[in-house]
């Protein structure tokens, strides 16, 4: 799920949650009352309720909540609360979000931090400052806002961010691509942000900024036009690039205006016209979508029969029950399938299909997966149907995948993504001066 998709989400749950009540201060029997209603549901609906913790972990997990919440409890304290059961859960596809009444506020008139930042070893440097203090160098790295350490901030808002096992990739750049909705759902809406930086001439600078509605922030945002799937052949003329921003249809379809299997048959149509030897299939931030278009780009390349999904499971009155929907088949290459090498380019926000999808080229050695590890599972992934869970109290809303893939038929170790055969970090160079380390080792090959 990409950024746009991410914030098309937030929006149908505006529209959901509209009616919905104000932010409150609530009594412990309330939240206790809402931790009880939404325990019910993970256990009729969740198919990953027990896949990384045990049943006596869950019920331990709620009973001590239950025990040890003050008598008072505000909006913020309430979502934090909430949200710390992602790192019992560990479910990449469970969201969290806070009320319908802090949304409201957020796609509105509140005010937000105002600078884009990228996280790099648990840092995050300033990649875009959209604030009317333009004393902020594009590069330096934050190390306070408003009084609190920054390393603090990451870690609480990571550790409250839904995840695949005990891999942290995917929250991490969850929370660097929407850190002002993030700092917002933990810390609230500030008038000003009082930072504390260290510059590019390695000095410590400390600065306050006035925070900025989301409406100014995106008017000040450069316009570019972009594709959801483009294609580009490099200099050498026998290697070329498939970006793809999304295998799902629909964010495709609205925002790129696109259909993804008419754009895949039009690529490998040139690259066979071009004789393309080799090619790289960029999936950095592709947070997912359809796993038939993912099967679907799978045989223009793959050089044998394959198996993407080991077996695929919904709930039933309360239990995972197999199905044989499709998924779990051996699928065949196309007969004209792209022979020449294959590199797949993958980060932490490579979630979901494009795990799955990574994965399927590892398993069967018909490529080289380039990057950092996704942040999608290698091994059990949860999927739609989803239903969102609105808790009666505090109105925080719970997604509740309905259904899970193993991807693999071993699965006594489940914890991390797709691990890369060549381990680049992906820098913000892209962002700040259009170097990409990714095209740079892929252009050596």
């Amino acid at each position: 799920m990409n950024i746009k998709s991410y914030i098309f989400l937030i929006t149908l749950f505006l529209v959901t949650l509209k009616l919905f009540g104000q932010d409150s201060i609530y009594s412990k029997s309330e939240i206790i009352s809402d931790l009880k209603y939404l325990k019910t549901e993970l256990e009729q609906n969740h198919p990953n309720l027990y896949t990384y913790s045990s049943k006596t972990t869950v019920d331990n997990w709620f009973e001590n909540k239950y025990e040890n919440l003050p008598n008072t409890i505000n909006q913020a304290e309430a979502f934090e609360i909430i949200t710390s059961f992602s790192s019992i859960l560990k479910d990449g596809h469970s969201y969290i979000y806070p009320s319908a009444k802090h949304l409201e506020d957020f796609f509105n008139s509140s005010p937000l931090f105002p600078l884009d930042v990228f996280l790099i070893n648990d840092s995050l440097v300033v990649v875009r400052n959209f604030s009317n203090e333009q004393n902020i160098s594009i590069g330096s790295t934050l190390t306070k806002i408003n009084g609190m350490q920054v390393a603090d901030i990451l870690d609480l808002i990571v550790q409250h961010t839904c995840r695949d096992g005990n891999n942290l990739e995917y929250p991490k750049h969850l929370t660097y691509q929407f850190f002002p909705a993030y700092y917002s759902y933990f810390f609230g809406f500030k008038d000003h942000y009082v930072i504390e930086f260290i510059d590019e001439n390695n000095k410590l600078n400390t600065v306050e900024i006035t925070g900025l509605p989301r409406s100014e922030i995106k008017s000040k945002r450069v316009k570019t036009v972009e594709k959801g799937i483009d294609f580009k052949v490099l200099p050498n003329g026998y290697s070329a690039v498939l970006t793809i921003k999304s295998f799902d249809k629909k964010i495709l379809k609205n925002d790129y205006n696109q259909n993804f299997k008419k754009e895949i048959k039009a690529i490998f149509r040139i690259i066979e016209e071009k004789q393309i030897k080799n090619l790289a299939i960029d999936l950095r931030d592709n947070q997912g979508g359809e796993l038939s278009n993912g099967i679907y780009l799978l045989k223009h390349f793959m050089d044998s029969s394959f198996q993407c999904v080991n077996s695929y499971y919904k709930v039933k009155n309360g239990r995972n029950k197999k199905f044989n929907a499709g998924w779990s088949k051996f699928f065949k290459p196309n007969k004209s399938a792209f022979a020449g090498k294959v590199y797949v380019f993958t980060n932490g926000g490579s979630f979901s299909c494009s795990a799955i999808f990574a994965n399927t080229v590892k398993e069967t050695k018909r490529g080289k997966i380039v990057g950092e590890m996704t942040g999608g599972s290698a091994y059990v992934n949860s999927g739609g149907p989803n239903e969102a869970v609105i808790l009666p109290n505090t109105k925080i809303s719970f997604t509740i995948p309905k259904t899970q893939y193993n991807l693999r038929k071993d699965l006594s170790n489940i914890g991390l993504g797709v691990v890369p055969d060549v381990k680049i970090i992906d820098k913000p160079n892209k962002i700040l001066n259009g170097q990409d380390n990714f095209i740079e080792y892929f252009e050596q090959q």
